[in-house]
């Protein structure tokens, strides 16, 4: 029992770690807070023996999870990179979503560039092209692009502007559309868009975040609403411990996660005032939240709004004057 190796993993309740120490201002200014934004974790266990497989059928605060729903088609050593760069992405994401919030973007659409090209599209477009104009009307994100085909009829001619890529070759093409298999009466232009997106220099405030060795993209929530509090007078927290899990996506969007229960608790035995949860994960984190205060959120504006009525000043976060 002990010995033997089995081919599962377990996740069991983490560390709750803060943030504020972890959010570094490289620009701007940093303001001190009373209270606290942590992020919640949860140890994983890669080699379970006889004795520890026992141990999940009683103890409700560990998950057993076989080794190939883990893994996939990745080795444990590319496991363990995928999840570091899962963590690189949500960092780069809460940044960008929390100087939205406050008014500037780190980022600025430049074009649609093509993950995919088929016919009509492909004797006229490669996925080195960008796309900036459809009939003269510029295209900046996908959904501009979307927009101007969804317009068009099958049969219609539409004129392209684009260019490489690196910005260079700038050129244009006519492409006659082709027909939707789902619905007939739309024009088809055969792409898979996705926006080009590139860095805006010089902005008047930057933030870097550090998280060790810490895998996984749960903490986006918590990492855009601690950099949101130390960029911003007053108290975000209304001076509460606020635990925060849920990934979450450059539109605020807040997504679920793995674990919840496991990070629940970790959450409750570490006294933490309220944690704040993916809205569709509520019903499971509340089975085994106790006293702690859960409360389920869909995007960062439902987070602020739960913290304003905790008592922050969330509803009214605002750069300094002169930022």
């Amino acid at each position: 029992m002990t010995f033997v190796r089995l081919p599962y993993f377990t996740f069991m309740p983490g560390s709750v770690n803060p943030l504020s120490e972890r959010v570094v201002v490289l620009r701007g200014e940093r303001f001190p807070a009373t209270g606290e934004v942590y992020f919640t974790t949860v140890r994983q266990d890669s080699s379970v023996n006889g004795w520890e497989y026992l141990r999940t059928l009683v103890d409700g605060s560990v998950l057993l999870v076989g080794e190939d729903a883990v893994l996939g088609d990745r080795s444990r050593d590319e496991n363990r990179e995928f999840n570091m760069q899962l963590m690189r992405v949500s960092k780069s994401t809460a940044e960008a979503v929390a100087l939205r919030h406050l008014g500037l973007d780190p980022y600025r659409a430049t074009g649609v560039g093509m993950s995919s090209v088929r016919e009509p599209a492909a004797d006229h477009l490669t996925t080195g092209d960008v796309i900036v104009a459809v009939d003269g009307v510029s295209t900046m994100k996908a959904e501009d692009l979307i927009e101007a085909i969804h317009s068009r009829f099958p049969g219609d001619v539409v004129v392209i502007d684009i260019e490489a890529v690196d910005g260079s070759d700038p050129r244009t093409v006519s492409v006659t559309l082709g027909t939707r298999e789902d619905d007939p009466t739309i024009g088809f232009l055969g792409i898979g868009p996705q926006t080009r997106w590139e860095d805006v220099e010089d902005l008047p405030v930057d933030v870097g975040v550090r998280t060790d060795q810490v895998g996984g993209n749960s903490a986006g929530l918590a990492l855009t609403l601690a950099i949101l509090d130390l960029l911003t007078p007053g108290e975000l927290t209304g001076g509460l411990q606020v635990a925060g899990t849920g990934t979450i996506d450059l539109e605020g969007q807040v997504g679920p996660i793995g674990g919840i229960r496991q990070k629940v608790i970790a959450a409750r035995r570490a006294g933490m005032d309220v944690l704040l949860v993916p809205r569709n994960e509520l019903p499971e984190a509340l089975d085994v939240a106790g006293d702690l205060q859960v409360e389920g959120v869909a995007t960062l504006d439902e987070a602020l709004t739960a913290l304003a009525g905790l008592g922050g000043n969330a509803d009214s976060l605002a750069l300094p004057a002169g930022s």
